[in-house]
């Protein structure tokens, strides 16, 4: 036994350890250690290029850390890689049903009890953000938006305002069909109306996104594909007006070539109503010299059914999801995203990658103020994200299929054409 005098010095020892010890305990709770390498999946090309000068940054910031950058697998499946134990910790990929298949698959990190969580969701735009099984499992980086752009010259050719594009439905379809009784161009190239991107119809539900803003136009808002848990579609509701948009879209594709072999850079068409801002590069490859928004080229709302309606648009873009790894790794990975989404960087981001802000302070900057971005960044508030759920991109694939029959064949009356469309996505929902 201590003696009594030796056993009162320790007491004061012994009590300050217990303390220091539960209060490093409660912090590592509250933190976990932080792994110091860590692997992020990302697409081949431009973006590499970029995240490679951001993962410089980081690790200048944090010695002793290493950020691997590593290329999507093909199709963007990582299933394979996660089955085997080998899967990156932090990808940045597109929005899509992708990012909800993995949700659904238990392999992503619910990204809304992290430290700081609320104040970088709290620094984006709402619209951008899509709760997936009632969790956050993703922070949007940049987004992409669909409006219409039209061809001015074409438009004063065929004796229309190039100043005052098409608002509404009527107008759109009577503007297209002026501009596609115009005479055929010197070489010979027909003038169309307007364009569809037909032929992406076989190529998956992605194209979806592309279509849609003509749809959420039609019933306003009010609808998408999917309802909330994704079990079954509800756009054979009468309020969703799918019949609406088969019926315009099928006026509007007899002014239309049958695929997108003459696109709208080759200065024949008309309007193009799925231009998304990440097309713009594509100006400067144009027939003949660049196209110019502004001067050539106006940039206006996809058109709505009646004077007065909301014009409304989908995102594309890109979203960072956390991987299930170790905590350890976890956690580095999201103090990384969180260094990835600082104004700064995601600045460099969005802008060396052709993409708008998610984050909202970056919207009043200059940059997005020049005439060629701002509408872009005006139709963000009325933006919506494609259904990432699961079973969404079964759906919409079905959907297209006959969309092709009723639309570019006209080989299905459009009075069967939602019937048939709710039928096809229900058989496409219980596929195994």
């Amino acid at each position: 036994m201590f003696a009594p005098h030796t056993l009162s010095r320790r007491i004061p020892f012994v009590f300050i350890l217990i303390v220091v010890l539960l209060a490093g305990a409660v912090a590592s709770a509250q933190e976990p250690p932080m792994a110091n390498s860590i692997r992020v999946s990302v697409v081949a090309g431009a973006m590499q290029d970029t995240m490679t000068k951001l993962v410089n940054a980081y690790q200048a910031a944090n010695p002793g850390v290493t950020v691997t950058l590593e290329l999507e697998p093909e199709g963007g499946a990582f299933q394979a890689l996660i089955a085997a134990g080998n899967q990156p910790d932090l990808i940045i990929t597109s929005f899509g049903p992708q990012l909800g298949t993995l949700a659904e698959q238990g392999a992503a990190v619910a990204l809304e009890e992290l430290p700081g969580a609320d104040e970088l969701f709290a620094r984006l735009e709402p619209a951008s953000v899509q709760r997936l099984y009632g969790h956050n499992y993703y922070v949007p980086v940049g987004a992409d938006v669909t409006l219409m752009i039209y061809n001015k010259a074409l438009f004063e050719e065929a004796g229309l305002d190039p100043d005052n594009p098409p608002k509404t439905w009527d107008e759109f379809l009577a503007a297209i069909e002026a501009i596609d009784a115009l005479p055929p161009r010197e070489n010979g190239d027909d003038v169309y109306g307007t364009v569809f991107w037909n032929e992406a119809l076989q190529w998956g539900g992605w194209y979806w996104n592309m279509l849609q803003p003509i749809y959420l136009n039609a019933n306003q808002g009010r609808c998408q594909l999917l309802n909330n848990l994704a079990t079954d579609i509800i756009f054979d509701r009468e309020e969703c007006a799918l019949d609406k948009f088969f019926e315009f879209t099928r006026a509007a594709q007899q002014f239309a070539p049958p695929t997108m072999e003459k696109n709208f850079f080759s200065r024949t068409i008309g309007t193009w109503l799925q231009y998304g801002y990440s097309w713009e590069p594509n100006l400067q490859s144009a027939a003949g010299e660049p196209m110019v928004i502004g001067e050539d080229v106006g940039v206006a709302p996809v058109p709505v059914p009646e004077e007065g309606d909301t014009s409304f648009t989908t995102f594309g873009g890109r979203a960072a999801m956390i991987l299930k790894t170790t905590p350890e790794r976890e956690a580095r990975a999201w103090h990384f995203l969180n260094f990835l989404m600082e104004d700064e960087n995601n600045y460099l981001f969005i802008t060396e990658l052709g993409y708008l802000p998610v984050v909202t302070a970056l919207r009043d900057d200059p940059y997005f103020q020049e005439e060629a971005r701002r509408p872009f960044v005006e139709l963000l508030e009325h933006g919506y994200i494609p259904e990432q759920f699961a079973t969404a991109e079964r759906v919409a694939a079905a959907l297209q299929g006959v969309y092709q029959q009723v639309v570019v064949e006209g080989s299905v009356p459009l009075e069967d054409a939602v019937a048939l469309a709710a039928e096809k996505a229900r058989e496409a929902i219980q596929a195994p």
